[in-house]
């Protein structure tokens, strides 16, 4: 199997080096060496680098993965897709909603295969609690919190997360998309986003124009309410959820491994942790191998699909909107401008 790996930055780095280790033919299109010279970093001596993008969509791949920055998915991925190729979209699919339904309509068109790189529904933890929840061992769910948060200066140590894509609105940059695992994991686990409030807060001291902290609520589909809190300042990098049932409470700390059931009567116990062997690199290695043997076995199910990205990505929409309007907005009420020109013809 040959894929093409568009954008060489940390994420492409590590998809090159997981498609290498499948044994998998890799190229790849380093955006950095066509626009500054000769990339510092290089490749692998496996990879074929591609030095024109053109040539690079057009070469022969059965696949395209998606990992350039936010704001520049979109085009490569229709262009792609357009090229009958498969397709890992890395996370947020985009900046906009300008787009996406061609891109679907294309993916069903030429019955493409579509994953988005939401690594995180392969945690160990959270499959055991998503396995959890389908038995109704919880009760009726009351409500979920979820939160993540780390000093931006501290991501990528040796950069400068002024000049980083997180500083830039244009960019993808902002907790609200940059952050979006967590958006992702309320409408995994729990089931679709009808409404959206948050408020979001730039933080003058990183010294960046985009949002360092976003509170964001939403109702389900199901009733359920749900809080998300993304930030760039916690000091030192944390990830929780807690989901509270009728029957119990579950938390799960990343950091720990560790999922807890709290019970009725107060008890609380450890009721699953990661594997000795695990580590975060593993989580990426078998979401693509899913996407590899879902190309090979079309019938497979996405472990997260396209039509799944598109929703999130309507939400993290909605809270910048309701931020912005301080109004509560449905997510499927929002269209973007090439939808809405559509529909006045």
């Amino acid at each position: 199997m040959k894929i093409l790996v568009l954008g060489t930055g940390s994420i492409g780095k590590r998809h090159i080096a997981n498609l290498l280790s499948a044994g998998v033919q890799v190229s790849a299109y380093s955006y950095r060496a066509s626009t500054d010279g000769p990339d510092n970093n290089p490749l692998d001596a496996r990879v074929l680098r591609i030095q024109d993008l053109s040539a690079a969509l057009n070469a022969d791949a059965d696949a395209v993965v998606v990992a350039n920055r936010t704001d520049q998915h979109m085009d490569v991925a229709l262009q792609a897709a357009s090229l009958k190729k498969h397709l890992f979209l890395e996370k947020p699919l985009a900046v906009s909603l300008s787009g996406t339904e061609e891109l679907m309509q294309m993916v069903a068109q030429h019955q493409l295969v579509a994953e988005a790189g939401f690594m995180l529904r392969f945690h160990p933890n959270l499959l055991w609690i998503k396995d959890f929840l389908a038995r109704g061992d919880l009760g009726d769910i009351m409500h979920m919190r979820a939160a993540v948060g780390q000093w931006l200066p501290d991501w990528r140590p040796g950069t400068d997360h002024r000049l980083g894509y997180g500083a830039f609105k244009a960019k993808g940059g902002g907790v609200t998309l940059d952050l979006i695992h967590e958006l992702d994991l309320v409408h995994w686990l729990l089931g679709p986003v009808e409404d959206v409030t948050a408020m979001t807060q730039v933080v003058p001291c990183l010294e960046i124009e985009t949002e360092g902290i976003a509170q964001i609520g939403l109702r389900l589909a199901s009733g359920v309410l749900a809080q998300v809190h993304l930030d760039y300042v916690r000091p030192g990098y944390g990830r929780e959820m807690e989901i509270v049932g009728r029957h119990g409470v579950l938390r799960w700390d990343y950091l720990q491994g560790l999922v807890t059931l709290q019970k009725a009567g107060g008890s609380s116990e450890v009721v699953h942790q990661v594997p000795a062997q695990f580590e975060r690199n593993t989580m990426f290695q078998q979401h693509m191998a899913h996407f590899l043997k879902r190309i090979q076995q079309s019938q497979l199910a996405a472990a997260s699909s396209l039509e799944d990205a598109v929703a999130v990505l309507k939400v993290a929409l909605a809270a910048h909107e309701s931020a912005a309007t301080r109004c509560c907005v449905r997510p499927q009420a929002l269209r973007s401008a090439s939808d809405l020109k559509m529909k006045t013809l």
